[in-house]
């Protein structure tokens, strides 16, 4: 009769290790290529958003024949980062810093809301709140956010180049871009890309 020894198997610890730095350089490719699709996810939405706030400034102007915003015969390059609460007023009809109570502002008189503003539209951090929050921002939490509107009724915009400095005319009569913050990490975006 024969001694059989039942040897069992399993793997060394040269094997295991080979599975740990592969796993490791895999992760190591996906990861950055990760946040950069979340990045331009982020810009997409971003860039949505923009899109219905110049979307929302061709109504009013449908509905009353004039521009929000312009007080001149030029154009008018509205920065929301220091009149998002005017901005919010106006195409709303509804004062965000009272709990959204009618308003007639910015020659929106017949207090049409031309944009519902949402939660994801505004600056967040640890101290405010969905009540408190009037600044609006970007996907990345930038205020830097610009509104150009055709002020001369030329047809015709001046905007900032999307690629090294200097400007450009466009034929439109809104458009809107984003200026990067450095300290967010934010990227510098326009919709007429």
């Amino acid at each position: 009769m024969k001694n059989t020894i039942d040897k069992k198997q399993g793997f060394t610890l040269i094997e295991l290790l080979m599975v740990i730095a592969i796993i490791g350089i895999l992760a190591g490719i996906l990861i950055p290529t990760v946040g950069a699709v979340r990045k331009q996810a982020n810009i997409a939405a971003s860039k949505s958003q923009l899109s219905n706030y110049v979307t929302a400034i061709q109504m009013f102007k449908g509905e009353y024949g004039y521009y929000p915003f312009v007080t001149s015969n030029a154009d008018v390059s509205y920065d929301l980062s220091s009149k998002s609460t005017d901005f919010i007023k106006t195409l709303s009809g509804r004062d965000p810093s009272s709990n959204n109570a009618k308003v007639t502002f910015g020659g929106n008189r017949r207090q049409i809301g031309f944009h519902s503003f949402s939660e994801s539209e505004f600056e967040w951090d640890d101290a405010t709140d969905a009540a408190s929050a009037t600044q609006l921002s970007d996907r990345f939490n930038n205020t830097n956010l610009i509104i150009v509107i055709d002020g001369d009724g030329d047809g015709q915009i001046t905007v900032p180049k999307t690629s090294g400095t200097g400007t450009k005319t466009l034929k439109q009569d809104v458009t809107a871009y984003v200026t990067k913050d450095a300290v967010l990490d934010a990227p510098d975006y326009y919709l007429y890309d």
